[in-house]
């Protein structure tokens, strides 16, 4: 306090209660066991990256169909996991057919020489929008806020998952004649992904020990009651901030995540890389308070418990589909240019 009694403003740590105290030992653990079992996923790529990232899809799609707490009939479960898979695995089965009628007699399937792009089919979004319709008409419990939820959900979440797919899985068609070195293939083809990771987990992270610590302005009581304007512009910058300097690592270390961020070479592109990094933790925060606000029209805190205090995988993956898409929209933009618009 001043001389003439007026306080200055000043920072206070946040005391923790038991509860708290548990949750974020939870969540470390948790964290670890997860950075654990998916660095190394990530790194080898290939099928092993596949296989990791399919065990988490199926558990994301029965959390968001089982969030709306209602007893669907089977063919709505069957019908929904169906349609999300094809959602995800298109793009492979596209970008094949596409090589092998350009060039069958060298052709050779692989999960990513051939990626070049995202994409849905058109017939499987149709199918999807009518057959959930044809459930509104024929079940009376099937209304039309089914209809849209679910229509909606599987092709965020199958859009959300190709992207991921996508962003491990491109650097590898975009630069062929480097598929079958060991380092490229095992590490800095992984880059691309790692540096989204970094933007979309770091925000989290980083906005959660703020808050934890420091927030005491409630950003959004509706949506998310635990989320603080403190913690928001602390993930933002520090978040922004570790995915900028990943990215100068390595670039410095002679592998540019794609030319279209490339930072101190001779065609300097860091104005790019500044955006994405502090853009993409405000995508996350998007993401976050979207999957967010369909839980609680649904009245539940977690998607699931299949992490723990973390909740499901729908409550870690929310920032980072979003991230995924937008990054994965704007890197398909950069490389065809005018063309994107045009195709």
């Amino acid at each position: 306090m001043s001389e003439n009694g007026k306080k200055h403003p000043h920072f206070e740590v946040n005391e923790l209660d038991e509860k708290k105290k548990k949750s974020m030992a939870s969540r470390i653990i948790v964290g670890v066991i997860l950075a654990a079992t998916g660095i190394p996923a990530v790194f080898f790529g290939g099928y092993a990256f596949f296989i990791f990232m399919s065990f988490f899809l199926g558990f994301a799609i029965y959390e968001f169909i089982h969030v709306t707490q209602k007893r669907y009939k089977w063919y709505v479960w069957v019908f929904t996991y169906i349609i999300t898979i094809s959602f995800v695995y298109w793009a492979f089965v596209k970008s094949n057919i596409i090589a092998y009628n350009a060039n069958p007699e060298t052709y050779r399937f692989t999960l990513e020489s051939h990626f070049d792009e995202p994409s849905i089919s058109w017939y499987a979004l149709a199918t999807s929008l009518g057959v959930y319709f044809v459930f509104g008409l024929c079940d009376k419990d099937f209304d039309i806020r089914d209809i849209v939820f679910l229509f909606t959900m599987s092709f965020l979440v199958g859009l959300g998952f190709q992207c991921m797919l996508f962003l491990r899985y491109h650097p590898a068609a975009m630069q062929p004649e480097k598929v079958g070195d060991h380092f490229f293939d095992w590490v800095s083809s992984a880059f691309l992904f790692f540096f989204v990771v970094i933007a979309a987990f770091g925000n989290d992270i980083m906005a959660y020990f703020v808050g934890v610590f420091f927030g005491k302005h409630k950003m959004s009581p509706r949506v998310s009651p635990n989320k603080s304007w403190e913690g928001f512009f602390g993930g933002w910058l520090l978040g922004g901030a570790l995915t900028f300097g990943f990215a100068c690592m390595v670039e410095a270390l002679g592998h540019p995540i794609l030319p279209a961020i490339h930072i101190f070479g001779t065609d300097s592109k860091w104005w790019a890389a500044v955006i994405l990094s502090f853009g993409l933790p405000l995508i996350a925060v998007l993401g976050d308070l979207t999957l967010s606000l369909i839980k609680r029209y649904f009245g539940t805190k977690d998607y699931g418990k299949l992490l723990a205090a973390h909740g499901g995988v729908l409550d870690r993956a929310d920032s980072l589909m979003f991230c995924s898409i937008f990054t994965s929209i704007l890197i398909v933009v950069f490389e065809k240019g005018a063309n994107f618009f045009i195709a």
